[in-house]
């Protein structure tokens, strides 16, 4: 009867260390970063590089149509693969807090299009892309040694009525990005 005992304990024993490690090695080999100048991301092979401009922020501006928002210089930047491993990747736009006394700019006021690779997206009102955390503007997979150029433009638009002035909007681009098995 002890001998069972002992035997049922080591299995259970057995199995939780196993669970362990599973989960340990999955910890080691995903990482989820938020965008800051030149950032390298290096874990086993992976290794993803992000370079970038400056935050994405919109104080004293005007509400523009579809074509001058078009026009913008925008926010660029490029996600390049420099690692010996394939990396699946997720690209986000975050709200960033607006510090006291400013008004936060409501997105249902704000247009954007996203650009990828020389492709020129289309105007769309911020609040397609769902709620703040959850706005994914691309994904997919980044071979080893390719890169993605990315231009974001973010601007208040003509077509809503309703009085936004004074108001400020900040984001950033938060990519998560994990190793191909």
């Amino acid at each position: 009867m002890k001998d069972r005992k002992n035997k049922i304990f080591l299995l259970g024993l057995l199995i939780v260390l196993i669970v362990l490690v599973i989960v340990l090695s999955y910890a080691i080999f995903s990482y989820a970063g938020l965008g800051k100048k030149d950032n390298i991301v290096t874990l086993g092979t992976l290794k993803l590089t992000l370079t970038e401009g400056e935050m994405i922020n919109l104080s004293d501006t005007y509400p523009l149509t579809d074509r001058q928002g078009l026009e913008l210089d925008g926010y660029s930047f490029t996600l390049e693969n420099t690692g010996t491993a394939d990396a699946e990747y997720t690209i986000y736009l975050d709200n960033v807090a607006i510090a006291s006394p400013d008004v936060k700019l409501d997105d249902k006021y704000l247009k954007y299009s996203f650009n990828k690779n020389d492709v020129t997206g289309s105007p769309y009102y911020l609040t397609s892309l769902g709620t703040d955390g959850s706005r994914i503007l691309d994904s997919g997979t980044l071979n080893s040694g390719e890169s993605n150029n990315y231009v974001l433009k973010v601007w208040p638009t003509t077509e809503i009525d309703g009085d936004f002035g004074g108001q400020v909007w900040k984001g950033k681009i938060r990519i998560i990005g994990e190793q191909v098995r």
